[in-house]
């Protein structure tokens, strides 16, 4: 590859990792088009494709790639993913299975590149396979913190809860240290040691999602005896984790010296180990509560004029997350929603997916909170509505965080914190419900279980006057 290319490469790299899926497809078409047609840069052209939900296409990218005799393992693997997850969403889960068998990832020589043929495996629903697949290695290597952390979360996927207990394998001491750069010192991480007198520091790690969910378990670490709690959070949602029954919120910039003189910190995920203490199962909503805002007050008023007395019902369909593809719903399966008369949609959704919104000329008629408001405000905004539907990312667990009804808008394959459940949440049990397509790839199936659900729900709605409606909630 020439210098040229890696340029070129490194654009349509640094312009997905920006969620400019559409910059990124026009570098590397363009410089396709030119012969510039390295593997890697093939891989980012099917990635920019995914992200954008142009499966078929990403699908023949991928096909490219896995075709070509100088793709490494590397651009390999990423086109099987890329493969699984498009294959999944067109309802041809299978399409990935000869070239996983072909890659021959299961005979490599390291149990993490072995990993990757049951982790590929569960992506397109083969879960019992991927279990069994990764029980046999985690018997040749037991305390390989990745094998035993991956088993979990395919054991959860199932609707084994046994398996959270091995997932927190992936937020524990073994894992950061083989697996991240040394930020924050790993063998400081908590992993479940008595708190009595002791300070403790949560880490983001993952996204705003896994935030606003396993935030319920920080007021718990007092009642195991920690002295002193505190969140390191951006300012973005800085208010709204203050409210949490935590001691203290620091910026980032901040972290390793308050990390430096604390007794543990740990990474957000991690704090599921109380529930793991605990035996809890099930949990439910409402921890969260939406601080004042000076800017939600005049967009909720706003909204309640606008819904005319409809009830307002907040919309998340598209993450661009890495992988976010695997689970967000393509907008034309939600039009059947945008005809609807009876509800005002409250739009979410941020980057890409409102970005296509906005091009296909829809949501003329709805609230658009748009990509700048902060998670302060958004909550302060989301506790006045009627309920959200969303996919399991950060809107869905804000909504269930804050008490609000929500729809979680989920595929046959779903994040393991679901634990394969049909309509119970198992997160936000009071407030929460799971819509699900009927088989592999039917999102409009899905969308089809939503309106049932409207149909139910919207009846049961009375509205009145914004102000009075705030003061009811």
């Amino acid at each position: 590859m020439t210098g040229n290319d890696d340029t070129t490469l490194d654009a349509a790299l640094r312009a997905i990792a920006a969620g400019a899926f559409e910059d990124a497809e026009a570098i590397a078409e363009t410089a396709l088009t030119a012969g510039e047609d390295g593997p890697a840069l093939r891989l980012a052209y099917a990635t920019a494709l995914a992200k954008q939900l142009c499966f078929g296409r990403a699908i023949e990218a991928s096909l490219h790639v896995l075709h070509r005799a100088d793709c490494g393992v590397g651009e390999r693997l990423g086109a099987l993913r890329v493969m699984a997850c498009c294959g999944t969403q067109v309802g041809d889960p299978d399409l990935v299975r000869p070239h996983l068998a072909a890659a021959g990832l299961e005979r490599a020589a390291h149990p993490v590149e072995r990993c990757w043929h049951p982790r590929i495996l569960a992506r397109i629903g083969a879960t019992d396979e991927a279990r069994d697949a990764l029980a046999a290695l985690h018997a040749e290597v037991p305390d390989d913190p990745l094998v035993t952390g991956i088993l979990g979360q395919t054991m959860q996927e199932m609707g084994d809860a046994v398996g959270l207990r091995l997932e927190m394998a992936l937020m524990g001491r073994a894992f950061f240290r083989t697996f991240h750069a040394p930020v924050h010192p790993p063998e400081r991480i908590w992993e479940g040691e008595p708190l009595a007198g002791r300070s403790i520091v949560l880490v983001p790690h993952g996204g705003f999602g896994d935030m606003f969910d396993c935030i319920r378990y920080a007021a718990r670490l007092k009642g195991l005896g920690a002295r002193r709690v505190t969140a390191v959070i951006g300012a973005k949602g800085r208010h709204l984790v203050a409210g949490a029954g935590v001691d203290e919120v620091i910026d980032f910039s901040e972290a390793a010296a308050v990390i430096g003189r604390s007794d543990f910190w740990v990474p957000v995920p991690g704090l599921k180990r109380v529930a793991v203490l605990s035996g809890e199962v099930t949990g439910r909503g409402g921890y969260l509560m939406a601080p004042p805002s000076a800017v939600a007050a005049p967009l909720a008023r706003a909204m309640r004029e606008r819904a005319a007395g409809r009830p307002c019902v907040g919309l998340y369909w598209h993450s661009d997350r890495d992988l976010g593809e695997h689970k967000s719903v393509p907008l034309p399966a939600l039009w059947p929603l945008f005809a609807r008369r009876d509800v005002h949609w409250v739009i979410l959704q941020r980057g890409f997916g409102l970005r296509r919104l906005h091009a296909c000329g829809l949501g003329a008629e709805a609230t658009v909170l748009g990509d700048d408001l902060s998670f302060d405000d958004t909550a302060a905004v989301m506790a006045q509505l009627d309920g959200v539907a969303s996919i399991c990312a950060w809107a869905f667990h804000l909504a269930g965080a804050l008490g609000v009804r929500a729809w979680l808008l989920a595929g046959r394959v779903m994040d393991c914190r679901h634990l394969d459940r049909e309509r119970d949440s198992v997160l936000y049990a009071d407030c929460a419900s799971l819509v699900r397509q009927p088989r592999i790839g039917n999102w409009p199936g899905a969308i089809a279980r939503l309106k049932d659900e409207l149909d139910a729900f919207v009846p049961t709605r009375r509205t009145g006057a914004p102000e009075q409606d705030m003061a009811q909630r």
